[in-house]
């Protein structure tokens, strides 16, 4: 997310007019102010919208600082193009469905679903890290594809055997499924258009004393 100060740049040379060198210093200082301020607010507002975030998501929560040349500070979750991101599956990537909605297509054949009533998923919702590999080492335990008999839709998947005998069972544990569709359920803009109409004047005024008392 950008935060403009085009609005602002005639009132600040006004009042900066005999130390119009600190203009550049003062908007980079009241951008980061707010960027920073931002920042600390998504993390603390995200679990009211996302349940449970893990660490790695509000880590994921990142700001790239204005400059005397580029004034312009955003506020954002990491991606290869913004950010640190870390991990092979950068915070925007995922977190953009959660802001925009829309349908998740796999990258294979299907994606992974936790089954509710057979698997527990992490706090985040989603499968383990590592755990299919797991579940399917355990050959004697575990199978993964669409069992003979069960005629209902959506069966495929890695399905665990329980019991022995005459009470021999299988339950579903992961769905491969062909593709998921997600609700818009946090609204990241208006969260933070929000925050920056309320907070920024009083940043870039600070930064606009700031440079008066520093002006040489």
């Amino acid at each position: 997310m950008q935060i403009s100060v085009k609005t602002d740049v005639k009132e600040l040379q006004r009042k900066l007019n005999h130390a119009k060198k600190q203009i550049p210093y003062a908007i980079k200082r009241g951008l980061d102010a707010t960027a920073f301020d931002l920042q600390r607010n998504l993390k603390a507002t995200l679990p009211k919208y996302v349940h449970q975030p893990v660490k790695f998501t509000t880590a994921g929560i990142q700001v790239e600082k204005a400059t005397k040349t580029k004034l312009i500070a955003e506020v954002g979750f990491a991606s290869k193009s913004f950010g640190r991101a870390k991990g092979s599956i950068p915070q925007a990537d995922y977190m953009k469905r959660l802001i925009e909605g829309g349908t998740r297509r796999p990258k294979g054949s299907a994606i992974p679903v936790p089954f509710p009533k057979n698997m527990k998923a992490n706090k985040a919702g989603n499968i383990p890290r590592g755990k299919i590999n797991r579940l399917l080492a355990d050959k004697e335990k575990y199978f993964s594809g669409e069992p003979k008999g069960v005629k209902r839709k959506g069966s495929a998947g890695i399905w665990k055997r329980t019991g022995k005998g005459k009470k021999a069972k299988i339950k579903m544990v992961i769905a491969w499924e062909p593709k998921t569709d997600y609700q818009k359920s946090y609204p990241f803009k208006r969260i933070a258009t929000n925050f920056i109409k309320k907070n920024f004047r009083k940043n870039f005024d600070d930064a606009i004393k700031h440079a008066l008392k520093t002006a040489r």
